[in-house]
């Protein structure tokens, strides 16, 4: 007998809050709640079918399952227990209405199954053979998606009762809650993938093209004969090298839109003598691209004078600003030239930034609050 609503198998989506569920025996209930702790922590959704069984099989005294995944229009069959080889391969595959998983994908309701050994409905046939006498196959649905389906047989009986069949239903019922949580989590890290891809590729791309900016102004300085117009096209191409240094770091970090603000200083402070600088740094440095950029941009204008001025870097995360302390013999003298230039003025602006000079130290502050 293969009925949609055999009596204590109405199609309705069976909950904790049903009654009926709530009249469970106490050993279905607690099976039930470590059923729904195991599916929430599940990470991989054929073994967690196969975990599923493993834990409810002998408490409804199971002998087979299928669980099928829905691929275009056809079910394939993710994980299933109790067949040999050959019965689990000869339907691996079912069509839309095919067999009894196939109508109950079809239909997107239920069916139960008693008495298959007696009965002669071909829609059963496939049950029929591997000796199975009582049968439930429910669909996985997530609002009015349909996941897959997912079937409980048994060859000792030839029926499930009332209780049996509301403990299937819920625990059915958290598969599909939890196999839609890993699809959507798969969908998740495809795009998180796919997303950080084309920022490398865009970065790699700018990367290339300041590259080639730089090489492009350093071959107009040489090929240029006046001295003022060399000087300023030397000037330009290493503001543009501190541009392209500053998407370097980016192919070498798991933050990919944020730079450690302490290394990409280090690398733009050069002695002419060699001489190390020693940088310190406290607290979380790590900046947004955009912000560290001008931050380096501004940091190698106030050292570009006089490079081999500076002995000394402290870097500090404060709770208001970011402060950034140059130290050496000339950093604390006024410079109004260089101070009151339109590149440090307009990238001071920019970043809400103040520059103080004092005795042996210039302090570049950085308003602002470190958001992570």
């Amino acid at each position: 007998m293969t009925d949609p609503a055999p009596a204590g198998a109405r199609p309705n989506d069976a909950s904790p809050a049903n009654p009926v569920v709530d009249a469970l025996p106490r050993r279905q209930l607690y099976l039930l709640g470590e059923a729904a702790d195991r599916l929430l922590a599940a990470e991989d959704p054929a073994r967690m079918v196969d975990d599923l069984f493993t834990l409810i099989a002998d408490e409804l005294r199971l002998d087979v399952f299928f669980n099928y995944r829905i691929d275009g229009d056809e079910l394939v069959l993710e994980t299933h227990g109790g067949l040999t080889p050959g019965e689990a391969t000869a339907f691996d595959r079912l069509a839309m209405g095919q067999a009894v998983c196939g109508c109950v994908a079809r239909d997107r309701r239920p069916i139960t199954a008693f008495g298959v050994q007696t009965s002669d409905d071909p829609m059963a046939q496939f049950v029929r053979g591997l000796g199975v006498d009582a049968y439930v196959c429910t669909p996985l649905m997530h609002g009015s998606t349909l996941l897959g389906t997912l079937s409980f047989g048994r060859r000792w009986t030839d029926r499930f009762d009332a209780d049996e069949l509301a403990f299937i239903r819920t625990v059915c019922h958290y598969v599909a809650l939890a196999k839609h949580r890993l699809r959507i989590e798969a969908e998740l890290r495809a795009g998180i993938a796919s997303r950080e891809r084309l920022l490398a590729e865009l970065n790699h791309r700018v990367r290339n093209a300041l590259q080639t900016a730089v090489a492009v102004v350093r071959l107009g300085a040489a090929d240029t004969v006046d001295d003022s117009a060399r000087t300023a096209l030397a000037v330009a191409a290493a503001r543009l090298e501190v541009l392209a240094t500053a998407h370097r770091p980016l192919y070498a970090t798991d933050s990919p839109s944020r730079i450690d603000i302490a290394a990409l200083i280090d690398s733009l402070v050069e002695r002419s003598d060699d001489e190390p600088v020693e940088i310190t740094v406290s607290g979380t440095v790590a900046l947004p691209l955009e912000q560290a950029a001008a931050i380096a941009l501004l940091t190698h204008a106030l050292v570009t004078a006089e490079p081999d001025a500076v002995t000394a870097i402290t870097i500090a995360r404060l709770p208001e600003a970011l402060s950034i302390i140059l130290t050496g013999p000339a950093m604390g003298q006024a410079n109004p030239v260089l101070d009151d230039s339109r590149l440090v003025r307009g990238l001071a602006r920019q970043l809400r930034a103040t520059i103080l000079r004092d005795g042996e130290r210039l302090t570049l502050s950085v308003a602002g609050r470190d958001d992570g």
